[in-house]
């Protein structure tokens, strides 16, 4: 694959499987058996990153991320990132406070052949659950 087409997949999965809700496009850009790590969560297969997708897509129906650098090395992808949305729907058991939530993020796609095979995700946690109002800010 050539270095754009490599970047395009992994813009695919934020754009249109998060972003858009658009799951099925999971089946064309990862391996079956694929493996997602955000944060200190790991999912398995293709059921799993549908779920993992459709949890942010659900727990912010109005999401928009924007990536802000992407830089391709081999099979490997790496994406800067920021998001913002309305906390309108369950973001991992917290119930929707209808506040706005800004979050920062660097993703690590790996890719075998013309699929991708595992992503990393990074992006501060603990600020979205404060965004939230879930867990109290210091101060």
């Amino acid at each position: 694959m050539t270095p754009e087409a490599t970047e395009a997949l992994a813009h695919r999965w934020h754009l249109e499987a998060i972003q858009e809700g658009k799951l099925a496009v999971a089946d064309e850009i990862l391996a079956p058996e694929c493996v997602i790590h955000a944060n200190a969560t790991e999912v398995r297969g293709l059921a799993g990153a549908k779920q993992l997708a459709s949890a942010f897509h659900t727990a912010f129906s109005d999401l928009r991320i924007t990536h802000h650098e992407a830089m391709v090395a081999g099979d490997r992808v790496a994406i800067r990132w920021t998001s913002d949305g309305t906390h309108d729907g369950d973001y991992f058991g917290v119930p929707a406070s209808g506040r706005p939530v800004h979050l920062e993020g660097l993703d690590l796609f790996h890719l075998h052949g013309d699929k991708i095979a595992e992503i990393w995700i990074e992006y501060d946690n603990l600020a979205a659950m404060q965004q939230m109002g879930a867990i109290p800010t210091s101060g």
